[in-house]
C-alpha cells in the first residue's frame, strides 16, 4: 500500500494515474473506432463490387438470350426450320462478345451437352459430368440455376484462357425452354480481391499517420495532465469523497455531470481557499476532456451527411498526389438549392443532396467525389482520359440527376451548373485547377445555369466575371507542385 506524506500528494497521485486511464481509454475507442469504420468500408465496397458483377453478368446474358429469341421468332414464323434456327441462333452467340471482347456466352442443353463454347474443343461434346477445379460438377449446377425463375449464379473455380491456375469465377446462366438451352456467362473476380487488397493498403498507410498524430496528441495531453495534477496536489481543497468520484468518472470516459455535481462543484469553485481553486481546476479538465473528445469524433473523413470525400479527405488525397500527375477537376454547383431548401425545410434539401451523391458516385466511380460544403462539389480524376469522355461523362451524370429531380415536384427546379479544368499537355498545380474549374463553373451560371463549361485562357476577362467571388483554394495551397 502506498503511503503518502501528505493527502495533497495523495491526491496527485491518484489523478495522475485517472488521467493516464483517461487518455489511454481515448486512445483505444479512437484506433478501435476507425479499425472498424476501415472495415466497415471495406465490407461495403466488397458488396457493392459483387452486386455490380451480378447486374453486369445478368444483362449481358440477357442481350444474348433476346438475340436466340428473335431467331426463334422467324422459325415460329415458318422463316427458318429448327434446325437452321438453332445453327443461326447458336452462331449468333458464339460471337457475341462483351467487356472489350473478354466475356463471351456458352450454351449447353439440359442434358449437358455443349452446344456453344467459343474456342474450346469441348464444343459438341457432353460436359454433364465435368467438375471444376474444386471438385464441384459444375454443369449440372449451372442447369439447376438456369432452370429457376429468371435463372441464377453460380460460383467456381476455372482457369483463363490460355492459363493453368484455377482462379474463382462467377457466372450467371438462364433457360431457353423452346431449345431445352442453357445460355450462359461470367467473369473471373480474383481481380476484386487484388483491388481490395490495395484498397486496404492505403486505408492502412491513412489509419497508421492517423493513429501516430493522435497518439502524439495523447501523449502531449498525458504531460499536460501530470503537470496539472500535480499543481492540484499542491492546492489540495476540494473535498477528496467528491474529487474521486469525478475523477473515476472521467477515467471511466464519463464526461456527464449531473445537477446535483454541478451544484456541488459551483459551490466549491466559489470558495476562496484552496477547495476553491481545486475546483476551478476539476472544471477545467472537464472541460478540456470534453473538447479533445470532440475532436477525436470529428475526424471523420467522410461527409456525414452524403458520405463523400470532405475538404480534410480532399487535402490528404492532394497532398500524396505525384507531382507528375494529370488530374482534371470538375466543380458542379446545385442550382436553385437555397430557394428549395428554404421553401421545403432541410428534410428535403438533405434528400437532394443525397440523391446527388449517389449519381455523382456512380457516374464517376473511379474518381475522388467531393463535398466541398453546402451545395458545392468537386470531382478530382487523376487517371489520364480524354476530355471527350469527362464531356460526355459530366453530360450523362446531369441528365440522370435531373430526370431524378424531375420526379419530385419539390426538386424539378433543381439544375447543375459544372465547370471543367483540364491540362493534357502538362500537369498543373492542383490550386491553379481548381480556381480555373470555379472560372468554368461562374461562366457556366453566367450562361444560364443548367450546362458545363471547359476552362480556357482568357475566360477570366469575360462580361460578368468580376462579379465572381473567388474560390478558396486553401485545401490546395503549397500542394502538388
Amino acid at each position: 500500500m502506498f503511503r503518502f506524506k501528505s493527502l495533497a500528494s495523495g491526491l496527485a497521485f491518484v489523478m495522475t494515474c485517472v488521467s493516464f486511464v483517461t487518455t489511454l481509454s481515448l486512445g483505444v475507442l479512437f484506433i478501435g473506432s476507425s479499425t472498424y469504420w476501415h472495415r466497415v468500408q471495406n465490407e461495403d465496397y466488397l458488396l457493392n463490387r459483387s452486386r455490380e458483377i451480378d447486374s453486369i453478368l445478368r444483362n449481358e446474358t440477357q442481350i444474348a438470350l433476346s438475340a436466340i429469341k428473335d431467331v426463334y421468332a422467324r422459325q415460329k414464323a415458318g422463316q427458318l426450320t429448327e434446325a437452321q434456327a438453332k445453327t443461326e441462333a447458336a452462331r449468333l452467340v458464339r460471337n457475341l462478345r462483351y467487356d472489350d471482347g473478354q466475356g463471351y456466352f456458352w450454351i449447353d442443353t439440359y442434358d449437358g451437352v455443349n452446344v456453344v463454347l467459343p474456342g474450346q474443343p469441348e464444343e459438341g461434346q457432353d460436359r454433364l459430368e465435368y467438375v471444376d477445379g474444386a471438385g464441384n460438377n459444375i454443369i449440372k449446377a449451372f442447369i439447376d440455376e438456369a432452370r429457376k425463375e429468371g435463372g441464377g449464379y453460380t460460383d467456381s473455380l476455372y482457369p483463363k484462357p490460355g492459363e493453368t491456375e484455377y482462379l474463382p469465377k462467377r457466372n450467371y446462366t438462364v433457360s431457353f425452354e423452346p431449345y431445352k438451352w442453357v445460355i450462359g456467362t461470367g467473369v473471373w473476380v480474383d481481380e476484386i480481391n487484388r483491388q481490395l487488397l490495395r484498397r486496404q493498403k492505403m486505408q492502412e498507410e491513412v489509419l497508421n499517420h492517423d493513429i501516430a498524430r493522435g497518439l502524439f496528441c495523447l501523449a502531449a495531453l498525458q504531460a499536460l495532465f501530470v503537470l496539472f495534477a500535480h499543481e492540484v496536489g499542491k492546492r489540495l481543497a476540494m473535498p477528496f469523497k467528491f474529487v474521486i468520484k469525478r475523477l473515476a468518472a472521467l477515467g471511466n470516459n464519463d464526461l456527464t455531470l449531473t445537477d446535483e455535481d454541478a451544484k456541488r462543484l459551483e459551490e466549491i469553485i466559489n470558495r476562496r481557499d484552496e477547495m476553491g481553486a481545486t475546483g476551478r481546476a476539476l472544471k477545467e479538465m472537464h472541460e478540456k476532456l470534453s473538447a479533445y473528445s470532440q475532436v477525436i469524433l470529428g475526424m471523420a473523413r467522410n461527409d456525414m451527411l452524403t458520405g463523400l470525400a470532405n475538404r480534410r479527405h480532399l487535402q490528404e488525397f492532394v497532398e500524396k498526389l505525384d507531382k507528375e500527375a494529370q488530374v482534371t477537376l470538375i466543380s458542379l454547383d446545385l442550382d436553385h438549392f437555397k430557394e428549395v431548401n428554404d421553401t421545403y425545410g432541410h428534410q428535403t434539401g438533405d434528400a437532394a443532396l443525397l440523391v446527388f451523391a449517389e449519381v455523382l458516385k456512380s457516374s464517376f466511380p473511379d474518381a475522388l467525389n467531393v463535398r466541398m460544403g453546402g451545395d458545392e462539389f468537386m470531382v478530382v480524376i487523376t487517371k489520364n482520359i480524354d476530355l471527350v469522355d469527362v464531356k460526355a461523362d459530366l453530360a450523362n451524370f446531369m441528365e440522370r440527376l435531373l430526370s431524378i429531380y424531375r420526379m419530385d415536384a419539390e426538386l424539378s427546379r433543381l439544375t447543375v451548373s459544372a465547370g471543367i479544368a483540364y491540362a493534357p499537355d502538362e500537369p498543373l498545380p492542383v490550386d491553379l485547377l481548381a480556381q480555373q474549374s470555379d472560372v468554368a463553373l461562374y461562366e457556366a451560371k453566367l450562361s444560364g445555369r443548367n450546362c458545363f463549361r471547359v476552362y480556357h485562357p482568357g475566360m477570366e476577362n469575360h462580361p460578368g466575371m468580376e462579379k465572381r467571388e473567388g474560390k478558396d483554394v486553401s485545401d490546395f495551397q503549397g500542394k502538388n507542385k
